[in-house]
């Protein structure tokens, strides 16, 4: 419950939830004032106005109608990308739920309708967690009394595949003289991501100083058009220092302007044809960032500094994405443990 604040009369004001207003395609929320001479009493008008109000809160409006207006909310605050996500998220799934009005709407037919997508497409439970996220996020703006209860699926765990060094070798060696080979360069030597490496300028390097700033990413937006913006959180600005022969071929062809041309998707289209090229076993371009990672945790880098060159805001990431490295280190450990064990019971024996 709102807490009154005394006014300069001497009067005391508290202001309490009242509605949301659709407004130009966006959420207004608005709130009802309610004034005594005592707290206590301007207090106890604003609890009775709670219990009592019975305008609709939601306008009338149907989950579609909030979802496009969060989404509208935070156009010009989140990323291109999640603004393309959350509009590609309301015209593919929860069709049926969208046409319900806020104010019938409970948590049961949220989950039924998540369980529904999740058979009917096979969706990950990453994917029905992101659903559920902005279904969650839209029904708050509109409802403040709505209480969002839903059960999601357990996470699953992916194998990813983990390159090894001949795998880069051979790839670097099949697109010589190609911009493929530049981006795999980047990719598998300093962790750097599609978007990154599609923004990434000559002036970015600084030669004399041995290093590369990151500070801009290619996004594709709603419009399907690509755009250069900030990295995707605050981490994600950089500076990475440049090793000795990573110099030496980047200096190869080293130009003026973008050090790429291709966009992301062209970058994934012509690496996926190399790997059909060269018979590598299948695994992604980003996969080559996965490399770069496992690199760091096998030579003991601390964690500090490993997400401090991935680009991540916490260690999570780092821990869950690369557990397979960690994998390798526990099975030489396992090993070692089994030989000890094993010579202690021949030991025994005799």
């Amino acid at each position: 419950m709102a807490t009154a604040k005394r006014l300069p009369s001497g009067n005391w004001q508290v202001k309490v939830y009242s509605h949301t207003e659709y407004v130009d395609g966006k959420p207004k929320r608005i709130r009802e004032s309610f004034t005594a001479p005592t707290k206590a009493e301007a207090e106890y008008l604003a609890a009775l106005f709670k219990r009592q109000n019975k305008r609709k809160n939601t306008c009338d409006l149907s989950l579609g109608d909030a979802l496009e207006g969060y989404i509208n909310s935070k156009d010009g605050i989140l990323s291109p990308l999640t603004i393309r996500g959350y509009y590609q998220i309301k015209r593919t799934y929860l069709q049926n739920l969208q046409t319900m009005q806020l104010s019938r709407i409970t948590n049961l037919d949220i989950q039924i309708a998540l369980n529904q997508e999740k058979k009917a497409h096979n969706l990950s439970a990453k994917t029905i967690k992101n659903i559920s996220g902005l279904v969650s996020a839209a029904i708050g703006l509109y409802r403040e009394d709505f209480h969002y209860k839903v059960t999601l699926p357990e996470k699953e765990r992916y194998d990813y595949y983990l390159p090894t060094q001949n795998d880069i070798s051979v790839l670097l060696a099949h697109t010589e003289g190609k911009e493929l080979h530049t981006a795999i360069l980047l990719a598998a030597c300093l962790g750097l991501r599609r978007g990154e490496i599609c923004a990434l300028e000559w002036r970015d390097f600084d030669w004399k100083q041995k290093t590369v700033r990151i500070n801009k990413a290619v996004v594709l937006t709603e419009e399907d058009t690509w755009k250069t913006k900030n990295p995707k959180s605050y981490a994600g600005n950089r500076v990475l220092s440049l090793s000795d022969g990573l110099i030496r071929e980047l200096e190869k062809i080293k130009s003026t302007g973008k050090v790429i041309t291709a966009t992301p998707t062209q970058i994934s289209h012509r690496f996926q044809r190399a790997m059909r090229a060269t018979g590598l076993e299948h695994f992604r371009f980003h996969d080559l960032r996965h490399f770069n990672a496992s690199l760091m945790m096998s030579e003991g880098i601390p964690d500090k500094y490993a997400v401090e060159r991935m680009g991540h805001s916490t260690t999570a990431i780092l821990k869950s994405v690369y557990q397979h490295t960690e994998n390798k280190k526990r099975n030489e450990v396992n090993a070692v443990m089994n030989q000890c064990i094993d010579s202690l019971l021949s030991v025994a024996k005799n």
